[in-house]
Formats: structure tokens, sequence, C-alpha cells
């Protein structure tokens, strides 16, 4: 009954935002903040913190070693490099979070099948329908909030401007369509409904319901079937990585410029998603229950 109830996450979250909001007409932004920094706790963050067992599953399947020790250090590298080309480069720093973003959503919202089953011609349509599907629900959020996210975007001082709502919001639902695939039907028609509810919220929230309720949500949901962990151990085990990689954010939030935090806020996320990415796209996905 509890699983059944968290493939709606998405919904209920936004619906619940939405009457919230609603409302209470002069809600504080702090409520809206403290939102999302709960969803990114309470799924957010986790779906990521189990990139350890994903790493051993990897090793485990080419009948290699494994060392957590060697794993965090390899892991730390990467984000410290990226960190790096954050502050050398934020444009392209940028751009290559949006393609990592855009690529994740779709890929993993288009896994079903085993990768390793996959060659030719099917291997490079399921790499564009994942690419075109990510494009679709990136782009639809974004183009929805455009000029919220200008206005945040003023923070990255990336040097040029860039606008999300250059383009009809007819192209993205289109990509959508096309990444349409039938073993998701029920998590399609999910992912959907918590993005049409989303246009009624302001950026923030919009996002976090579906990365949160949604793409975290049913990352649990493989992670959980793919590693053969339950769903209940498998989120108690993420807990102590999931509480360093918020303490990690803190610290680092705490230090930057404090009128640009909601910038570096995102530009941790990113780094924090790099690794996860790489990760991710190399496991061998089983449909979840």
């Amino acid at each position: 009954m509890i699983l059944k109830a968290i493939r709606f996450s998405g919904i209920i979250l936004s619906v619940g935002y939405w009457m919230m909001a609603s409302l209470w007409k002069t809600m504080p932004i702090q409520v809206e903040l403290a939102f999302c920094i709960f969803l990114l706790a309470l799924t957010g963050i986790p779906h990521g913190a189990a990139d350890h067992l994903v790493a051993e599953k990897l090793a485990n399947q080419e009948n290699k070693s494994f060392s957590l020790p060697g794993f965090v250090s390899k892991y730390l590298s990467v984000m410290m490099l990226y960190g790096i080309l954050w502050y050398f480069s934020p444009l392209i720093s940028f751009v290559l979070f949006i393609a990592i973003s855009v690529f994740h959503f779709g890929d993993l919202e288009t896994s079903f099948t085993e990768k390793s089953t996959q060659s030719g011609i099917a291997y490079y349509f399921s790499l564009l329908r994942s690419l075109v599907l990510g494009i679709g629900i990136l782009g639809f959020i974004l183009s929805q909030h455009a000029s919220e996210v200008s206005n945040i975007l003023l923070q990255f001082k990336l040097g040029i401007r860039v606008s999300f709502d250059e383009l009809p919001v007819g192209v993205y639902i289109v990509c959508i369509l096309l990444g349409y695939q039938k073993e998701h039907k029920i998590y399609f028609i999910h992912t959907a409904i918590t993005l049409l509810i989303g246009t009624y919220l302001p950026i923030l929230p919009a996002f976090m319901c579906y990365f949160a309720g949604c793409h975290a949500v049913y990352s649990l949901r493989v992670l959980s079937t793919s590693l053969e962990i339950s769903m209940r151990n498998l989120y108690l085990r993420l807990i102590p990585f999931t509480s360093l990689a918020l303490g990690m954010g803190v610290i680092y939030v705490s230090f930057v410029n404090q009128e640009k935090w909601l910038a570096h806020a995102f530009m941790f996320l990113s780094i924090l998603t790099l690794p996860h990415f790489f990760l991710m796209h190399q496991i061998t996905f089983k449909k979840p229950e």
C-alpha cells in the first residue's frame, strides 16, 4: 500500500503545495524554501546516496574488487574537478549541467530492458529517445517559468543571456510524447500530471515536486529492485551518506556570498550530480515491481 502511494508522490506533493499556496495568500518565501529543502532531504539527495552500492554492484559484475575508501576518493576527486571548472568557467559548467540533467532525466525514465542486451541501432535509438524525453521534461519546466529562471541565472554570471521561452511549449510536449514507453505508462502519466500541476507553482517547488516526487522516487524503486534490497532497508542504508551530503552542502553554502546562495546551492547540486550521472548510466536496470 505504501509503495503504491509512493508512485503518486509527485502528484500528491504538487497538489498539496498548490492547495497550501492557494489558501495561504501571504505565505513567506521561507516556507517555499523549507518545502524544497525538505523534499531534497527526503528523496532528492538519498536517491544519489546509493552510488557506492551501484559501484559495488558494477565491480561484482566485472569480477573486480571494491573498496569504499577508494570509491569515496574517486567520487570526491570528480566533484572537486567539476567545482574547479565552475570557478574558472561558469558557462561551460552550466551547459554541462544542463546536458547531463537532460540525459539523466530522460535515460532513467526510459530504462526498461537491460542495457547489456542493446546493441547497434537499438542502442543508439534508446540514447536518442532518452535525450528527446529529457529535453521535453526539463524544457517544459524551465519554459513555463522562464522569467523566474532568467532572474536566477543572473546570479551565475554566465556572460550571455539564456532564455528558455524561445521555443513554443508544444515543442517540449512533442518531445515528451516521443519519449513515451508503454512499459512505463503509469509512471509516464504520473510525471505528465506532475508537470502540468507544476505550471501553477513557482519554479522551485515545481521542479522539486518533479525531481523529488517523480525522478528520485522512481530511481529509488529501480535501485531497490536492481540491487535486490527492500526499499525500507535501502533507505536506511542511505541515511549516513545522505547526512554527509547535506552537511557538505550546508557548509559550502554558509561560506559563499549570501546574496547568491541559491545559485551556489544549484552549483553544489550539480557537483554532486556529475559522478552520480556516470554511475547510474552503467548499472543494469531491472523493471521495478
